[in-house]
């Protein structure tokens, strides 16, 4: 028989209670610490992908432009002109820096190709050497090679830089 005034104790004290929150919730602010992280890598992660989709598409575009080419390349006010060979007859090509994008013009549409781009160069391997004139009445010996250095300015989460791509020109027909 138990003593009188000896009480058995079955449960928690509220100092226990009290300590066992606290464990708790520093656990948890450590899991949304973690979670936020994670999320803050992913969307950076998917931003530096995007843009560097739009990079490739853009070079792609570039790229198919000057291999397809029949007549060119030209220095126009600014841009480069091109007339590029399809199946349906030869079309040209414009392409230009507006307002911070690269665009593309073609069949009266223009559309941007890449955005962010503070400076694009154009160089043009042609009688041996590198120079930065295309095609001229003076010089129409068409260039072997066109070397494009694009300057990617900077966004949210990324950094900009350089680009360049060395696209080999069919030879002249």
């Amino acid at each position: 028989m138990p003593a009188t005034g000896d009480h058995a104790s079955s449960g928690f004290t509220l100092i226990e209670l009290l300590v066992s929150l606290l464990l708790f919730a520093l656990i948890s602010l450590a899991g949304v610490g973690l979670v936020e992280t994670v999320i803050g890598v992913q969307q950076r992660t998917e931003a530096r992908s995007d843009r560097l989709a739009e990079i490739q598409r853009a070079l792609y575009l570039i790229s198919a432009d000057f291999e397809q080419l029949s007549r060119g390349p030209l220095d126009n006010a600014g841009g480069i002109a091109l007339m590029r060979s399809s199946a349906r007859g030869d079309y040209p090509v414009l392409y230009r820096l507006s307002g911070g994008s690269l665009n593309r013009r073609a069949a009266d549409l223009e559309l941007p190709v890449l955005s962010a781009v503070e400076r694009v160069d154009l160089r043009f391997f042609k009688d041996g050497a590198w120079t930065t004139t295309p095609v001229t009445p003076e010089n129409p010996a068409r260039p072997q090679a066109i070397e494009l250095t694009l300057m990617l300015a900077p966004r949210p989460n990324q950094t900009g830089g350089l680009v360049r791509r060395v696209i080999e020109l069919p030879d002249q027909r």
